[in-house]
């Protein structure tokens, strides 16, 4: 089975594709796994034009030299001419261009959409969304229950035609302790980590509430915080700075993606206040290095915990409900709780078994296209 990936983003910073390769290396490894039994061919559109050779799977590269439509219309173009069986289109901001694309394929050739925390379209989009449907053989969600305003709104026909498949795995896996505690400088017992943007959604402000009212009766307990940006950092750090209980709460700030690897090993537990995620990247990367998970009960974080089944979870924005997940931590049987974390992320969102069920989505495709 050919299977080609394709992107209609254009990511004019980078013109070096190794680099790119290295920026999306969690996508390069699923592609790999992927590429055991099938031939898989990755389009991206950056400033370079040219193709890349890595292990099994080809990488095409495709320059703008017009406007975004006619830069689509040569990805389409480009991809029509590779023959594949099966295209895998990720994200619905452009529902024109799959349009196009559809007009142009051949006959044999099924389209798979995959969902990348795009909130259901809303005006011509979602007019040409619902064109568009009808030629979509199936959709790739974190969670059948992100896709349901989508069928809800005629967006996507049917329920049936949505697979829950993770977004994208880790590259991360976990590593002696010791070695990342010397990297990280973390020496305290019962540690916490969260990772992300100073934004709305993100949600900081419950972050720091829920765990300063937590550290009130648990004085030993630290939280560190990662991030990168936001609109709200200068609040974040005024509110902080009027707390009497500030030293519970080291702000690291940012650090480069190679080195998460030892800040996830070096805690016990990774907190997300988000109020909503595609899947969730650091969630991702925490839990495969065995970080226990303490989230907001959304869709995606409800799926990737297995319905709930481990971890501490409080309704988004709630301050009171995350101290009390906080608290319900001192008494938790970590050892066990790291290998149920583990094991659930090695057997559903590693990559091996994100490769394994768009495989799968894709035989039912193919096999049941009246058209093969």
């Amino acid at each position: 089975m050919r299977i080609v990936h394709l992107s209609y983003v254009m990511v004019k910073e980078y013109s070096d594709p190794e680099i790119w390769l290295r920026r999306i290396n969690f996508f390069v490894l699923l592609l790999e796994k992927m590429s055991i039994d099938h031939e898989i061919i990755s389009m991206h559109c950056i400033n370079y034009s040219g193709t890349l050779r890595k292990g099994n799977v080809a990488y095409h590269f495709l320059k703008r030299s017009g406007g975004a439509f006619s830069l689509a219309s040569e990805v389409n173009n480009y991809a029509i001419g590779l023959r594949p069986d099966i295209i895998i289109v990720h994200g619905f901001h452009f529902p024109l261009q799959v349009l196009s694309l559809m007009q142009k394929r051949q006959r044999t050739m099924s389209i798979i959409i995959q969902h990348h925390a795009e909130q259901p379209l809303r005006h011509y989009k979602a007019l040409l969304q619902r064109f568009v449907d009808p030629c979509i053989s199936a959709y790739l969600f974190t969670s059948k229950d992100q896709a349901r305003p989508w069928v809800e709104q005629g967006l996507i026909a049917s329920q049936d035609k949505v697979f829950e498949i993770m977004e994208v795995p880790s590259v991360f896996l976990p590593i002696d302790r010791q070695k990342a505690r010397l990297r990280t400088g973390v020496i305290e017992r019962l540690v916490y980590l969260w990772v992300g943007r100073f934004d709305d959604n993100k949600d900081p402000f419950t972050l720091i509430k829920g765990f300063i009212s937590f550290a009130i009766s648990n004085p030993d307990v630290i939280l560190y915080v990662v991030f990168r940006g936001g609109n709200l950092l200068n609040d974040v750090q005024q509110f902080l700075a009027q707390s009497d209980l500030n030293q519970k709460i080291r702000i690291v700030g940012e650090v480069s993606h190679e080195d998460l690897l030892y800040w996830y090993n070096s805690v016990d537990f990774i907190i997300s206040t988000s109020h909503y995620e595609g899947s969730g990247v650091a969630v991702t990367e925490g839990m495969s290095c065995g970080c226990i998970p303490i989230l907001t009960n959304i869709h995606s974080f409800c799926k990737m915990t297995n319905n709930m089944s481990f971890g501490k979870f409080f309704d988004p924005g709630n301050v009171d409900q995350l101290s009390e997940a906080l608290e319900k931590t001192t008494s938790l049987d970590v050892v066990s709780e790291r290998k149920k974390v583990l094991s659930y992320y090695q057997s559903t969102l590693s990559a091996k078994a994100i490769s394994t069920g768009i495989l799968s989505v894709c035989d039912r495709v193919i096999n049941i296209s009246p058209e093969k």
